[in-house]
């Protein structure tokens, strides 16, 4: 076992420079937000940054589903840069570094440099990796945060350092206000798991810390406490009963996917890098031990993969707090096929050479050829990611419609939507406008008031519309009122029968 920390050199510096700059560029190529997922995070950093709430930020008028980590970093970003595309995706962005960084220190504490680099060339030939690092989601900072605190629990079982104990436990309570309790959970089953593999579980109660536990109950509790506040009762029923336990056990509208699901998406999406697991597999059954080290990381990917297998609601990027495991696995399988490699002379058979003819054969020369394509691979991933590329005639439709809008409708007018109007699409035109658009019924507008309504839906009695500009291919339109509410505040209607619309006036109130 490893006793001395080896520190990063300036080389080393420089790489992750230069990292962190293709990760800028990737994401300055990547298309302007225009997808539910994204504009749904937007929205809540708008409204820290538009409306100072920082507690409990609103999304068009709604509760957020996550904490809010991430938007507090992009609101943070958007103070330097603008309330734009890039501050938004900035927070994964960071995220993303600190992961590759984490990843990095684990390397170069169960090998050395070299088994780091391989490890952070594995990690970025991952295509979720690319995908997180460069949108506005918060899967990406919690994976981070998650990563951190798995490494520095490492750090300290090997170091026994108070500072590694420490990031530990702030890494864990960052890590729920990333994503909510599940990130405490991971990291505590992680441990759990490899100190029980390893035969130390006693060693958890030298991990404890009544000071670093109450702080971690400070920030994390705290946070909860003040959101309630606001938000109350259905704040506590969305964000940790729906998004937690609901989630997990399958209950409140969420079914029960197939765990199979969690295989496919692990298999394909760390592809070649994977591999290694099939090769761990067929080591054991040759009686070949693995050190601490393996059995650390087999743990760290095994505990979150049967985790996330067990959920209900199951999604490929949850893998993404397992990534660093799978590739620090291939990066020490790949350093003893570089060993194996120096043994072979550039002719003729397997042979074993002593290790000053090693170095007359220049050694090297095996980790250059993988590093060259490594690095070729990275990139091919990089620019391949059919999500990098895809929609393109859907994407400038969508955002010459919002532009359409944004012309069309006064600042100063309100702006609103019907209840049969898309909430994928209503979240996206929200965000790209800066506006709150509320769910009205149109038999409530009043004259010259402006809706997102379905394209060619039916009015209610008594209420003329026109259309002034439409999106044939998501079947959207802004329409304008010629004659609605009257000033008693009921809709006018011009006789007939008002069919469903003979109850609204109550809403109309509202």
């Amino acid at each position: 076992m490893n006793t001395q920390f080896k520190r990063p050199t300036i080389r080393d510096i420089l790489f992750f420079v230069l990292i962190f700059v293709t990760l800028l560029l990737r994401m300055l190529l990547s298309p302007p937000i225009w997808q539910h997922g994204e504009a749904r995070e937007g929205l809540v950093v708008q409204e820290i940054v538009l409306g100072h709430h920082w507690i409990l930020p609103f999304r068009n008028g709604e509760l957020p589903s996550k904490p809010p980590l991430f938007h507090w970093m992009g609101a943070l970003a958007a103070t330097v840069f603008g309330l734009t595309d890039f501050a938004i995706r900035l927070p994964s962005i960071i995220g993303a570094a600190i992961m590759a960084g984490a990843t990095f220190l684990i390397g170069n504490t169960v090998g050395g440099r070299k088994t780091a680099w391989l490890g952070i060339g594995a990690l970025l030939g991952m295509s979720e990796f690319w995908e997180s690092a460069t949108q506005a989601r918060v899967d990406m900072v919690f994976a981070a945060c998650v990563t951190v605190a798995i490494t520095a629990f490492l750090f300290w079982d090997r170091y026994h350092g108070k500072a590694a104990r420490a990031t530990c436990y702030v890494a864990c309570s960052l890590a729920v206000l990333a994503k909510g309790p599940v990130g405490i959970a991971l990291p505590l089953l992680v441990i759990v798991g490899f100190l029980a593999v390893d035969g130390r579980i006693k060693s958890l109660w030298k991990l404890w810390s009544w000071s670093l536990a109450a702080l971690v109950l400070c920030v994390d509790v705290g946070w909860y406490t003040l959101a309630y506040q606001i938000g109350g009762d259905q704040f506590l029923g969305q964000q940790l009963l729906y998004e937690n336990v609901d989630r997990f056990i399958g209950t409140g509208g969420f079914s029960h996917s197939k765990s199979i699901d969690m295989m496919i998406w692990l298999t394909t999406r760390t592809l070649p890098w994977n591999l290694v697991l099939l090769w761990s597999l067929f080591r054991s059954f040759l009686g070949k031990r693995e050190d601490s080290s393996s059995r650390f990381l087999h743990a760290w990917w095994i505990t979150i993969f049967l985790f996330f297998a067990a959920a209900a609601g199951k999604r490929a990027v949850y893998l993404l707090p397992l990534y660093s495991a799978i590739a620090l696995l291939a990066a020490r399988a790949l350093e003893d096929m570089i060993e194996t490699a120096k043994r072979f002379p550039r002719h003729g058979f397997v042979q074993e050479v002593s290790s000053s003819e090693i170095g007359r054969r220049n050694p090297a020369r095996p980790a250059i050829y993988l590093g060259i394509a490594i690095a070729v691979f990275d990139l091919t991933t990089m620019l391949g990611s059919t999500a990098f590329w895809k929609d393109a005639n859907s994407r400038n439709a969508r955002l010459a419609f919002v532009q359409q809008i944004d012309e069309i409708v006064p600042n100063y007018r309100p702006l609103f939507a019907t209840a049969d109007f898309s909430k994928t699409n209503l979240m996206v035109f929200a965000y790209r406008l800066e506006r709150e658009i509320d769910i009205k019924p149109i038999a409530c507008a009043g004259r010259i008031d402006y809706f997102l309504s379905p394209l060619g839906s039916r009015n209610p009695a008594g209420v003329d519309t026109r259309v002034m500009a439409s999106l044939k291919s998501e079947k959207a339109a802004l329409i304008t009122v010629l004659s609605g509410k009257s000033g008693s505040g009921k809709p006018e209607r011009t006789g007939g029968d008002p069919g469903p619309f003979r109850n609204l006036d109550n809403q109309c109130a509202r």
